[in-house]
């Protein structure tokens, strides 16, 4: 951020706490503008924010304006012939002659840019590319060789080549191993791009010039003591029942099987002291046990756990349908039974009320009639 960009910010921020009258009874310097000035001690003009000048008159452009004035702070009023925010595009570039004297004409687009008409066998923005063999013919370079053709004015191209290749298109590959670049009788690999190096043992680095310790890199196994030769061998010393170059070998396993070998100066016993043995039908049995052995069970634990929440759950089921069916017939076998003594009840009143009289009292049931509701009160006969 500019200073211009931070002086507009601050002033725009801290606009109304500045912009304070005249101090009463104070008078400012002579020609201070009324409004755009104030003072605090006398003979004194200082500017409200976006205004500048001894007088405090002149307004403050936009920050970055270039071919702008303004009439208010803070604006960028462009002058003639140039354009944008900040008036720093010129609407005329023609004017300032961009184009070389390879060109024929300059053309303006009218929005501040424009178009070089170059001449024949030139190129570029302005035409100042001259059309060589280079740009006609294209680059013949081979492996990221780059073309170069004295701007335009070579009568054939050539190349530039990158390091490792030589000849007049870069084809050739350097071999990098000549002369022999590595130390202490490494061997060395020509790359693409440069060689290798393949360190004998004890050497290192890039051309294998570092002497290095083997037995840093810990070679001896199972505990074995590294030491190392002058002449840049090394020898493991190993711990017991350990044997081999780097006491890898366990010497027990060894040991082992040396004895299941036959010794080269016995004699097999006779065949008809031997039991005879079908070791093909051990084979099979061994294999059948092992079959069985590592079958799979019928069902796994899962499987078991999924169909004992199965039934679990049947269970419920059917209970709590047999408990919706018998609590709804006992329901109506109540709401029977409780019409009935209804029923029964009217009749001793009437018979009782009457009594001496020879009557013939006729009640009629009603057929088949399901009573689902126990809670009305059946009064009429």
């Amino acid at each position: 951020m500019d200073l211009q960009t931070a002086t507009f910010i601050c002033c725009c921020c801290f606009w109304p706490l500045i912009g304070l009258p005249h101090a009463q009874g104070i008078d400012c310097k002579p020609g201070c503008h009324p409004v755009n000035g104030f003072c605090e001690v006398s003979d004194e003009c200082r500017c409200q924010p976006g205004w500048q000048g001894p007088f405090c008159d002149q307004c403050i452009p936009f920050p970055g304006c270039v071919h702008g004035s303004c009439v208010r702070p803070w604006q960028c009023v462009c002058e003639e012939g140039w354009i944008g925010s900040l008036c720093d595009t010129d609407i005329h570039p023609c004017s300032s002659k961009p184009c070389t004297s390879n060109s024929t004409s300059c053309i303006e687009t009218g929005d501040g840019g424009y178009i070089c008409v170059c001449a024949q066998g030139y190129t570029g923005k302005n035409c100042h590319v001259k059309k060589g063999p280079c740009i006609v013919n294209g680059s013949p370079c081979q492996n990221g060789g780059t073309c170069v053709d004295e701007d335009g004015f070579a009568s054939h191209a050539s190349c530039l080549c990158l390091s490792g290749f030589t000849g007049n298109f870069c084809e050739i590959d350097i071999d990098d191993c000549e002369p022999y670049p590595c130390e202490n009788g490494a061997t060395c690999t020509d790359l693409v791009r440069g060689f290798s190096c393949h360190c004998p043992t004890g050497y290192g680095g890039l051309l294998c010039s570092h002497r290095v310790t083997i037995c840093a890199s810990s070679p001896c196994e199972n505990g074995g003591t590294c030491f190392q030769h002058p002449e840049g061998a090394f020898e493991c010393i190993c711990k017991p029942h350990f044997v081999g170059a780097t006491c890898a070998s366990s010497s027990r396993n060894a040991s082992e099987s040396t004895e299941t070998k036959p010794r080269p100066n016995s004699h097999p016993r006779p065949k008809a002291h031997h039991k005879p043995v079908r070791p093909r039908e051990q084979e099979v049995l061994t294999i059948k046990e092992e079959t069985i052995e590592n079958r799979p069970s019928l069902l796994s634990k899962s499987q078991v756990i999924c169909f004992m929440v199965l039934g679990l759950l049947t269970c419920l089921v059917v209970l709590g349908t047999t408990g919706i069916v018998f609590f709804s017939r006992f329901e109506t076998w109540v709401a029977n039974a409780r019409y009935s003594h209804l029923v029964r009840k009217k009749r001793d009143c009437f018979l009782k009320t009457n009594d001496g009289e020879n009557l013939s009292v006729n009640i009629i049931f009603p057929e088949k009639i399901k009573l689902t509701n126990d809670h009305k009160s059946y009064t009429t006969i």
